[in-house]
């Protein structure tokens, strides 16, 4: 049979084959592995199922095990092989697949990471740390790549991979399609790297590596724009690591990084070249706390001749194609990469949003005659949020801040304007970016996942992805990664390298994949990739090893015995307990302490927080913190009052509205404007257009309900005078300058709170009280919309589902008695999901 002759015999059923045609489709099949598509382990296993599943395929146990690990990693239905059920040749594999030692995990167990070594000054490169540390390779012109090592914590995690997947896709939005389609960014467990990519003539690392493709992958005017997204995901992590001290960042230079690949590829050749010597790289400096050095990723290089420089394995990307990897890869998208883009949408939906609010009201404001400003705006506005420049974010201010009304919209307004501008404009340029970087024919967000999830299959891991997520991806895992393991054995078995040589706690497994684009049929190959600390690590090249091998500390790393010799704990704190109290001795202090933790972590740190825990309130002092409480409720009533009942009135939440203005105590003169607010919400609710009500509610004319006209009675019995100005001048400035009116020197919380002196309570306690009780309420209403949020299904759901999970949580954050920062997010999130805008009338400036 010749040429595409085994392609014909694939064409026909496997019932029709000949004895000869089945040898030949299962020589194919031999010469395939590990690469085999999916058509040919599917006919191959049809025939065998049909024609002879009482007895071996191949008469060799290897490739008869082959088949059924490959067909159960491409969703095929396998028999599970249990004992009893059926004692054929085909269960007899399943049985073995499942049981055999062949088929079981390559690496060794995860070390144990607990606080010991974290803080262990032995390694600094650890998969499995929970300290992220990272190293940013740059030139003159910035950064050209970044290396970050560890899993962290959790919340430190979430952030650094979005921010990654981010840069990634940025960069990858903005590469020259013509220097190719690869993608070497990796999104890992416990490792991941990100680039920039090059321009110009500047020396690229000269490995042949699944990354050389980006070397020159970035056009030469697009090249300051991707440094610029690297820079930006650079800075996250000096700010982690300035706020948290759970990352640190190092520098190092690119072109030292470039000379140590060069020397490791120049090892390699020296020990394939000197067969009989083997050569060793020790550390370059001894151990100790600020030992330097570069750390790497640098590929498994060959010490032998004739299998190619690198370790690789080529697999069939029909593994992407089954219905358990399609699960996992659409959960993980629609987490993550779609989640990036929608975000920045929103975000830019919102800038525009402020950006034309406050154009508004400047161009209002410079209208109006200088009695009109008189009449509606006051002398000053009281500011109590700020636009944070270098995060582009709207933060609540803890004191209000006061300004001139024409300073305000003279000055304050146009800059803000500006800065929004600015940001509207990069984030235009984001969301440009990433949509051009997830509809691109390489699809370069399906590559990183593809390498993302391939990576923690092979290393028996999970990444910390949403809850729907980890479940396909665990059951991808379970059917792919025995078949990925047994081929992986065979592969290094034929080339003469021992596993443990390759599969070590410091090694990761980069994928080169390509999906099918056009005419192009799809790519899938592994590499193998090693963490190398040039003041921590040994590399050893030997020929009779056929490969570089690399061992650092965590090659030897086990559990730490739990009758540790030494100093206890309760010792070693009353240690540094008298230390403390001795002058001029910070630095000895930060030293010891260091080592202290390294000795007993557990207890030190117990005791640590002993010590920083504030002992709780006496009853004396409970009694005052309430009667603080209560004032500074009964002071901002009226303040927060009528701020909950016009939101609500804007999302036609009328009930809620009444409710809020019923609650209302104040002084009188305040007390009427919260009548006369109960007036305008009265009329809305009986669905009157909102350009009738100044009009009707200014003459009192008929068609007012009788709500809204007991609502002006009791207006005028608190403060007529008021009231009468008011009415005046409504039908005239409109339905939008009147409710600002209202609002206009209305007692905020920093005013408001005056104390009690009846009961002791000073203002400064009385505010202090209150900003308490916001924070709390703040971060349990967080805490409500996040579990609210659990209960949505990962899929697509309608949005009045979505309102019935959500609508409680969110009623309550957007006009509860303790609204702060999470409103603006709820706003936002309540247009979202009912997809239209609430009106915006009543918008008070400078709040």
């Amino acid at each position: 049979m010749r040429g595409d002759g085994v392609e014909e015999v694939l064409r026909r059923l496997p019932h029709t084959w000949t004895a000869d045609e089945a040898e030949q489709v299962k020589q194919r099949f031999r010469q395939s592995r590990p690469a085999v598509p999916k058509r040919l382990v599917s006919r191959v296993w049809q025939y065998w199922l049909q024609q002879c599943p009482d007895e071996p395929l191949f008469g060799d146990t290897e490739d008869d095990l082959a088949l059924v690990l490959h067909a159960r990693a491409l969703g095929l239905r396998v028999p599970g092989g249990e004992i009893g059920a059926d004692d054929g040749a085909v269960a007899h594999c399943a049985r073995r697949a499942r049981e055999s030692a062949d088929c079981g995990p390559l690496f060794p167990a995860p070390p144990p990471w607990g606080p010991k070594a974290a803080l262990a000054p032995q390694v600094r490169a650890a998969l499995a740390s929970s300290l992220l540390r990272a190293w940013v390779a740059g030139d003159e012109q910035g950064p050209v790549e970044v290396l970050v090592v560890g899993e962290g914590v959790p919340e430190i995690r979430q952030q650094v991979v979005q921010a990654a997947l981010t840069t990634c896709l940025r960069v990858n939005g903005l590469s020259d399609p013509e220097s190719g389609d690869f993608v070497g960014d990796h999104l890992g467990v416990g490792l991941i790297r990100v680039t920039a990519g090059l321009s110009g003539t500047q020396p690229s690392l000269d490995l042949p590596s699944v990354f050389r493709a980006r070397s020159v992958t970035v056009a030469d005017g697009s090249s300051s724009t991707a440094r610029g997204a690297l820079r930006d995901f650079v800075g996250l992590l000096r700010s982690l690591a300035h706020e948290t001290s759970l990352v640190e960042v190092a520098d190092i230079a690119y072109g030292e990084l470039v000379a140590y690949a060069r020397g490791m590829r120049a090892l390699a050749d020296r020990a394939a070249a000197e067969t009989d010597r083997a050569l060793l790289r020790p550390p370059r400096e001894a151990d100790g706390p600020r030992a330097t050095g570069l750390v790497s990723l640098q590929p498994y290089l060959r010490t032998t001749r004739g299998h190619g420089a690198t370790v690789r394995l080529e697999f069939s990307p029909d593994l992407f194609t089954t219905d358990a990897y399609l699960g996992v890869e659409q959960a993980h998208q629609r987490v993550l990469s779609q989640r990036l883009t929608m975000d920045a949408r929103l975000r830019l939906d919102q800038l525009e949003a402020e950006i034309k609010q406050l154009t508004a009201d400047r161009e209002a404001f410079e209208g109006a005659t200088p009695e009109e400003r008189r009449a509606l705006w006051p002398a000053t506005v009281l500011l109590v949020e700020r636009f944070d420049e270098p995060t582009g974010r709207t933060i609540r201010l803890t004191e209000p801040e006061e300004r001139e009304t024409e300073q305000y919209y003279q000055v304050n307004v146009p800059q803000l304007i500006t800065m929004r501008e600015k940001w509207a404009r990069r984030m235009g340029e984001l969301v440009e970016q990433l949509e051009t970087a997830v509809h691109r024919p390489h699809a370069p967000a399906r590559q990183v996942a593809a390498g993302r999830f391939l990576d923690a299959a092979l290393r028996d891991a999970a990444p910390d992805e949403s809850p729907a997520t980890e479940r396909a991806f665990l059951a991808w895992r379970k059917d792919v990664a025995p078949m990925l393991w047994f081929e992986w054995r065979c592969a290094l078995r034929a080339q003469g390298i021992a596993p443990s040589d390759v599969f070590t706690p410091h090694t990761v497994l980069i994928s080169r994949y390509l999906p099918p684009a056009g005419e192009d049929p799809a790519l899938l190959s592994v590499h193998p990739y090693t963490l190398v600390d040039t003041a921590r690590s040994a590399v050893l090249a030997d020929a009779g090893r056929a490969v570089v091998v690399v061992r650092d500390a965590t090659d030897h790393a086990e559990p730490a015995p739990s009758d540790t010799v030494g100093p206890t704990a309760q010792a070693l704190w009353d240690e540094l307990a008298q230390l403390a109290e001795k002058p001029h001795a910070e630095e000895e202090f930060g030293r010891r302490f260091i080592e202290a933790l390294r000795a007993q972590p557990y207890g030190v740190a117990r005791r640590m927080v002993e010590a920083l825990q504030p002992a709780g309130p006496g009853s004396a002092e409970a009694d005052e913190i309430e009667t603080a409480l209560r004032a500074a409720e009964r002071h901002t009533s009226i303040g927060e009052g009528m701020d909950r009942a016009l939101l609500a009135m804007r999302n036609e939440a009328f009930l809620t509205a009444r409710e809020c203005l019923d609650d209302v105590r104040g002084e009188p003169r305040w007390q009427a404007r919260a009548w006369l607010l109960r007036a305008i919400v009265e009329c809305r609710a009986a669905r009157l257009e909102a350009r009738e009500i100044p009009g009707l509610l200014g003459h009192q004319m008929p068609g007012l309900p009788d709500t809204a006209l007991r609502a002006l009675d009791e207006a005028g019995t608190a403060d007529a005078e008021f009231t009468l100005a008011w009415l005046e001048a409504l039908p005239e400035a409109g339905l939008d300058k009147g409710i600002r009116r209202l609002f206009q020197g209305l007692p905020r919380a920093r005013a408001s709170c005056k104390g009690d002196p009846l009961n002791k309570v000073s203002a400064e306690r009385e505010y202090a009280v209150w900003l308490f009780r916001r924070a709390v309420e703040n971060a349990r209403l967080a805490r409500q919309l996040d579990e609210a949020g659990e209960e949505l299904a990962e899929h697509q759901e309608a949005v009045d589902a979505a309102l019935a999970k959500l609508g409680r949580a969110l009623e309550e954050i957007l006009v509860g008695p303790y609204v702060g920062g999470s409103r603006g997010a709820a706003e936002e999130l309540f247009e979202v999901l009912s997809g239209q805008e609430p009106p915006r009338y009543g918008r008070v400036a400078g709040r």
